[in-house]
């Protein structure tokens, strides 16, 4: 069949797609796509760039919408993208509602646009209420980038009360879904019992350019520079590296330096906490960092180290990726770690999650036994194409499932 909608068979009108995208400012990252540009704020290719390509390559109308917090929208002929922000809710139980309305409010925008298919991110909210809310026309197309749970930690009540209602929603709601990991994939075949609806499995796309600039590690200097990368919060154990600066300092080792690019709720008390414990020597925040500022760091960089928490459901850090590409080891643990990361590349130093002293005992030795670092570091390019090939991007499995959907 040709590019036409999902109901323009009988209707005779034009593909409408809409995006729920999470928090992402995609009115911004739509501007520098109408221009033939990256968004110089991500290292990745964006999500949203990729479903405005989506649009584009089906004829399609595209409707995309965010969380972020600064509102703003743009229309043209063939889009409307909108920053819808939530309401800041502090009570658990409003909270909760408001994410409920939330969904219903995105899918009564969907449906005033005349949208075909609706394709929502787990960032935007919880999944469960979208079958309440969504008409039988409308085909869900759910895109997971966590884990539905945590695979460290026993089901709570509450969890499980979510899992069976997700259940539902995955065998019988959705169109297909769009997955970045397999401990994602497994999780979802577990909680339907192996009765979901098909599953797609993205990799994140980056381009090759940007990391073919990459400079080798610089060892004319006696710095070691560890680099983080991510949000700073409890859960992506940006305390842990504060805890590793001070078992460094404690041993009188000040030479690597813990570089940490990002911004988070906690900032303000990571940057008090270094202060009290004297650490600004070896321990530096640089907050938010465009792609410029991003590939410098990573230059000056030796290692990355990723110390996400057993408290977060991730489901594929791609800082774990971003470090392989460009051609440095990282320290990181099974939360962020599967059998396939293990299969890309040795240069993933495998520590126990949440242990301090495994994390300083790995950065120590990475940083000062230059034959280990030497093997770890020669093999982080493996496999890498994957991580370059649209083919297996998120974009196109997009459209695949919006093509199966036509037939």
């Amino acid at each position: 069949m040709n590019n036409t909608s999902l109901r323009s068979a009988k209707n005779k009108k034009r593909l409408c797609l809409a995006y729920a995208a999470g928090p992402g400012d995609i009115v911004k990252t739509f501007s520098y796509w109408q221009k033939g540009e990256d968004d110089p704020n991500q290292v990745s290719v964006t999500y949203s760039s990729l479903f405005y390509e989506t649009c584009r390559n089906l004829n399609a109308r595209g409707v995309a919408i965010s969380s972020c917090s600064r509102a703003d929208s743009i229309r043209t002929d063939q889009f409307l993208v909108e920053n819808m922000p939530k309401e800041k809710q502090g009570n658990k139980l409003l909270f909760h509602l408001q994410q409920i309305m939330y969904i219903r409010k995105i899918i009564h925008k969907a449906i005033l646009e005349g949208a075909d298919a609706l394709i929502f991110s787990d960032s935007t909210g919880y999944f469960f209420p979208i079958g309440w809310f969504a008409p039988s026309y409308l085909k869900i197309i759910p895109t997971l980038h966590c884990n539905l749970f945590s695979r460290f930690k026993p089901l709570s009540t509450f969890q499980k009360i979510i899992n069976k209602l997700n259940s539902n929603f995955f065998s019988k709601k959705v169109a297909a879904i769009l997955s970045v990991s397999p401990s994602i994939n497994a999780q979802i075949e577990s909680i339907t019992n192996h009765k979901s609806r098909p599953i797609y499995r993205f990799h994140q796309l980056y381009r090759k350019k940007y990391f073919d600039a990459v400079k080798s590690p610089d060892f004319s200097s006696d710095h070691f520079n560890l680099l983080f990368v991510g949000r700073l919060e409890k859960e992506k154990g940006v305390f842990d590296l504060l805890q590793i600066a001070k078992g460094l300092d404690n041993q009188g080792i000040n030479h690597i330096i813990i570089h940490i690019c990002g911004n988070g709720s906690c900032e303000n008390e990571l940057r008090l906490a270094v202060a009290e414990k004297k650490l600004d020597r070896i321990f530096y925040i640089h907050g938010y960092c465009n792609q410029q500022e991003m590939m410098s760091y990573i230059n000056s960089s030796h290692a990355f180290i990723v110390p996400t928490r057993t408290t977060f459901e991730e489901g594929y850090n791609k800082v774990v990726i971003e470090a392989l590409l460009s051609k440095r080891p990282v320290i990181t643990s099974s939360v962020c770690v599967y059998p396939e990361i293990e299969k890309i590349s040795d240069a993933v130093i495998v520590v126990p999650p949440d242990e301090v002293e495994g994390y300083l005992s790995a950065v120590i030795r990475l940083a000062t036994d230059k034959k280990y670092y030497q093997e770890k570091q020669s093999q982080s390019s493996d496999s890498s194409n994957k991580f370059y090939n649209k083919a297996l991007s998120w974009q196109a499995n997009l459209e695949r499932i919006i093509k199966n959907i036509e037939q």
